[in-house]
């Protein structure tokens, strides 16, 4: 899954826009705080307030390096919302914590929950099954879960009753957007054989579906948009098509996105979305496997909305290529996306890598959700710099080269940790 923000439990987490909670309570620090249209130090001034002034947290956003909180605060009896940075905020740590404890479905949990072990139960007849989980599975992350589906639908009806080749067929189905199915398979591997680990992703699969009133299509070029008419206007919906076709060309041609299926978006009103994913107000956008944004009645496709799509788009182009670590997802996400590290950013990069309050760059991880947010920041603002300068550095090879010969990563990832130091 991936989070256009801070990620929970996530392989391709996003960052760079909101993911929120339950509202929250908070103050504010700092005497003449300004909160702003926006998380960027530029964004035009909605009121200032002075230091002890109640504020409510509505989300928080970590992006262009500079982690920030959208909050609620009251002025002469009128409600104003806008954005402040985080060290402006005091009592924001319940928040933080309910905020972690949000979970989705992701692609990693899925696959660890549902394929069998390398060795054990299955015996030497069973070989020929054994490859097509494996085969279908490859093909699944891939994104190419229609035809994983193609593959694994004869077997089942050959073999009759199997959990595993069930549990994957359910996998393949929740990645190619049909959750009835995916909840009719998984519910027959469960019937079959008991799966603590399915079975909790069957539930919030039961949620997500429940809570999704998003039965409209538009069918592009490279993507598949589903979405609500009744909150999203089908003039918004065809607007949105186009600029996933379009970035999705335009990152194509960065990267090299291999999909010989079209990439599944879903846009929902932000209540939809925040229902669908427990998240409690709504986040930026993720990609699970799907693209998933919540969309606002005042929001235009332009700007920051299309900023998220963007980012999202690059995590699906990156899951087509293999697996890789979370800084180069979140670094490049950023980069294709339009975000920039300020100087000061920058140098506080250096400053935190020099004294050692910084990983190296592997050893960022994979799951970021138990990091506060000053740690987020920096993780964050470290994967875009890291990836700034492979630009700069390795500009003859390039991402799309680098992506095609992945053996080489490890000894430009140990180079990249010694430019940031310097």
């Amino acid at each position: 899954m991936g989070l256009r923000a801070w990620p929970a439990a996530a392989l391709f987490a996003s960052a760079a826009l909101l993911y929120t909670a339950t509202l929250r309570a908070a103050v504010i620090k700092t005497d003449n705080t300004r909160v702003r249209a926006g998380c960027a130090e530029d964004s035009g001034v909605r009121v200032t307030v002075p230091a002890g002034a109640p504020a409510t947290i509505r989300s928080m956003l970590s992006g262009e390096g500079v982690p920030c909180y959208k909050v609620a605060v009251t002025v002469d009896g009128k409600t104003i919302e806008g954005y402040v940075n985080a060290d402006a905020i005091g009592g924001r740590e319940e928040f933080d914590r309910s905020r972690r404890a949000a979970e989705t479905i992701d692609w990693s949990n899925v696959m660890g929950a549902i394929l069998p072990p390398a060795t054990g139960t299955r015996g030497p007849s069973s070989a020929p099954a054994s490859n097509l989980l494996v085969q279908a599975a490859e093909l699944i992350q891939a994104s190419q879960p229609l035809k994983a589906l193609q593959m694994l639908e004869p077997e089942i009806k050959k073999q009759g009753r199997d959990p595993d080749l069930l549990a994957l067929a359910g996998a393949a189905a929740w990645r190619a957007d049909d959750l009835p199915q995916a909840l009719a398979y998984w519910r027959s591997s469960l019937e079959l054989r008991p799966n603590a680990e399915l079975q909790t992703l069957y539930a919030r699969l039961q949620r997500e579906t429940q809570n999704d009133h998003s039965p409209d299509q538009l069918i592009g070029m490279r993507v598949q948009l589903r979405y609500e008419a009744s909150t999203i206007p089908v003039e918004k919906a065809r607007q949105m098509l186009g600029v996933l076709d379009q970035e999705y060309g335009r990152i194509t041609a960065e990267l090299g996105c291999p999909g010989e299926e079209r990439v599944i978006a879903i846009a929902q009103s932000p209540e939809a979305y925040r229902a669908a994913t427990q998240a409690a107000e709504w986040s930026g956008g993720l990609f699970d496997g799907r693209i998933r944004v919540p969309v606002g009645g005042a929001q235009t496709v332009e700007g920051e909305l299309r900023r998220t799509l963007a980012h999202e788009m690059v995590h699906a182009c990156l899951s087509m290529l293999g697996q890789w670590p979370a800084w180069f997802q979140e670094g490049t996400a950023q980069k294709l996306s339009g975000d920039k590290l300020s100087p000061a950013a920058q140098q506080k990069v250096t400053e935190l890598v020099r004294s050692g309050q910084l990983p190296g760059l592997n050893e960022l991880g994979r799951d970021w959700s138990h990091l506060n947010p000053e740690q987020a920041q920096a993780a964050y603002a470290m994967s875009l710099a890291a990836v700034d300068l492979f630009y700069a550095n390795y500009s003859g090879l390039g991402l799309r080269n680098l992506l095609r010969n992945p053996g080489r990563l490890p000894e430009i990832t140990a180079d990249l940790d010694r430019r940031l130091k310097q």
